[in-house]
């Protein structure tokens, strides 16, 4: 299973995503594919300041601060990975907060 915390507030955001979605090839590419595209429209908006991005299998951490863009690439993610938890619970695992960053 996926286990995904998201967090955000004061214009900065949080993605980190912990394990696999074990026994569903589909589930991990959609994972995969949600965070991925995320990472990249990251790295190439040049209003968005990326402070962390860590990748690997099972092992994803994005942190990013801005303003308007930066919160539609969070929330379209978060999104994405709640619609998944939705409709296939035993792969996927996603909390959200709302955080203070001090």
């Amino acid at each position: 299973m996926t286990t995904v915390k998201a967090r955000w507030g004061e214009k900065r955001y949080q993605i980190i995503a912990r394990g696999h979605a074990t026994g569903s090839v589909e589930g991990c590419a959609y994972i995969s594919g949600i965070l991925y595209s995320l990472a990249g429209y990251l790295v190439n908006e040049e209003e968005i300041l990326v402070e962390r991005r860590w990748m690997e299998p099972g092992n994803v951490e994005l942190r990013f601060r801005g303003g308007a863009k930066a919160e539609a690439a969070y929330e379209m993610a978060v999104i994405g990975l709640k619609q998944l938890e939705r409709s296939h619970p035993e792969l996927i695992w996603v909390t959200e907060e709302a955080s203070t960053y001090g």
